[in-house]
């Protein structure tokens, strides 16, 4: 864990606006969570809601596009919620990156997808 905790912080410095940073396993258990502490918002409610969209993201993608998920992208006016499909320590994940309206969403989204791969190697 002391690994992935190193990573995340070093991940953590390539966002200029984050609020969210979260790896949850698919079944909605908490792998890490950064919350930032001008949010108030728990490591669970984190970890339901990451899963339950990546699951409902996950079968749309194949059922109505009939290929799979690559990500998946929440926009409101003042954050982006960016969630990537993963595996760590073999086991099925998800990425769940909360930007605020500062960050770039480009840069935002190439860099959750990036993530997610790297995650993954480990």
């Amino acid at each position: 864990m002391t690994d992935l905790t190193t990573f995340f912080e070093k991940v953590k410095t390539k966002f200029s606006d984050l609020k969210i940073l979260s790896l949850t396993t698919a079944d909605g258990f908490s792998v890490y969570c950064h919350v930032n502490s001008r949010l108030h918002v728990e490591d669970e409610k984190v970890a339901a809601v990451s899963s339950s969209l990546i699951s409902l993201s996950n079968a749309a993608a194949q059922q109505m596009m009939g290929h799979a998920l690559e990500s998946t992208t929440i926009e409101t006016g003042s954050s982006n919620m960016f969630l990537c499909n993963t595996q760590y320590n073999e086991k099925k994940c998800v990425l769940c990156i909360v930007t605020g309206a500062k960050e770039n969403i480009g840069h935002a989204r190439y860099f959750t997808q990036q993530i997610a791969k790297l995650i993954s190697k480990q």
